[in-house]
């Protein structure tokens, strides 16, 4: 019975698909002293702030947090998505105004326009302030 189970477990990890995702990280770092959020956004050239409120995730100072994706970057980023476009906000002005207001008034603290061999220059950590 444990050779039945043995050959078993041989051939499907020889012929199965992995079990387990790959996630591949970008890490935003925040060295400011200051709560910050941030999202990402794929419309590059267009950087105008999300018309909907995306999801933002926070990063807490000197803490960081990350940007996931199931696939490699080299597939994410490819024309015309080529570029990534970070958008960091401060948590107090999210927490302050509604969103309109932020939009209109292009309240952000900073973007960050990024290629795939920027992200790589980088060690795929974008360092904010």
């Amino acid at each position: 019975m444990n050779i039945l189970f043995v050959l078993l477990v041989v051939l499907c990890s020889a012929s199965c698909e992995k079990l387990v995702d790959h996630a591949y990280i970008i890490k935003i770092q925040n060295n400011s002293q200051d709560t910050i959020q941030f999202y990402e956004s794929y419309t590059y050239p267009d950087t105008m702030i999300d018309v909907i409120k995306p999801r933002l995730k926070m990063v807490y100072p000197s803490k960081y947090s990350s940007l996931e994706s199931n696939k490699d970057w080299d597939e994410v980023l490819v024309a015309p998505k080529d570029t990534l476009s970070i958008f960091i906000l401060s948590k107090d002005t999210v927490d302050k105004y509604n969103w309109e207001r932020i939009r209109s008034d292009y309240n952000i603290l900073k973007r960050y326009d990024l290629s795939l061999n920027d992200l790589k220059r980088m060690n795929w950590t974008i360092t904010y302030p």
